[in-house]
């Protein structure tokens, strides 16, 4: 198994390094929707393939693929360590919601009634704008 996966490519190796010298505040400005679309392929994906049995590399190798597609050419970042896991944790929460089973969720992720709202409301505006135009953006 190859350890150093960017081992002799260096434009990759470059892009990272790169990666330094961009703002932190500029590349996490644009991460949660990003988040929700890549959430949102690796799911069609997944479930799409989950018809037919695969090994993981091969099912790793078709995500790969899917995401390529979708993202190809593109920079991201995507957050690690506690901001990765409550973006995570926001996306589940949102997907659980049903309008009446708050108190439930409260419990479950030990929230508070307006962290919750704040929570729902944030990614309401992600998932929204992820499916629908800005009819009032500039073009």
């Amino acid at each position: 198994m190859q350890t150093d996966l960017f081992e002799g490519d260096p434009d990759a190796q470059q892009l990272f390094d790169h990666m330094d010298k961009i703002p932190v505040n500029e590349l996490e400005r644009q991460w949660p929707q990003m988040l929700v679309a890549l959430i949102d392929v690796l799911e069609c994906e997944i479930k799409r393939q989950a018809k037919t049995p695969h090994e993981p590399r091969q099912l790793a190798r078709k995500l790969a693929a899917a995401m390529s597609h979708y993202m190809g050419g593109r920079s991201y970042y995507l957050p690690n360590g506690e901001v990765l896991f409550n973006s995570l944790r926001d996306d589940k929460i949102y997907r659980e919601y049903d309008g009446r089973n708050m108190t439930a969720l409260l419990k479950k992720y030990r929230l508070g009634q307006t962290q919750f709202y704040r929570i729902i409301s944030r990614q309401r505006k992600l998932h929204m704008s992820r499916y629908q135009r800005d009819l009032f953006a500039s073009h």
